[in-house]
């Protein structure tokens, strides 16, 4: 529940962000990245437990939490995509005269 709040706190602080910024950021990535969270992570602990052997479950859970903080950081680092301009009444074209 507090892995995806603060790793953007964390990282949006290292990248020099105000609290706004982190929390605008947070609250228009939190279901993106918390739902990615609870489908890695769910799974996973159920493979870690009943699969794994005990001697290998916090080599797992380290290479999978790597990936994992890979991929948020990827998914905190995408650009902005542009706002369009707005839209200009466009004119119709004069009548010829006749």
């Amino acid at each position: 529940m507090l892995q995806v709040p603060c790793f953007y706190i964390i990282t949006g602080s290292v990248k020099g962000q105000t609290p706004t910024q982190i929390s605008e950021q947070l609250r228009s990535e939190w279901l993106e990245a918390s739902l990615g969270t609870a489908l890695l992570w769910t799974p996973m602990c159920f493979v870690n437990f009943y699969v794994v052997p005990q001697h290998s479950r916090i080599l797992v859970v380290s290479f999978v939490s790597f990936a994992h903080k890979t991929w948020l950081s990827w998914l905190s680092n995408q650009p902005e995509p542009p706002t369009p301009p707005p839209l200009q009444p466009t004119q119709s074209p004069a009548k010829p005269a006749q």
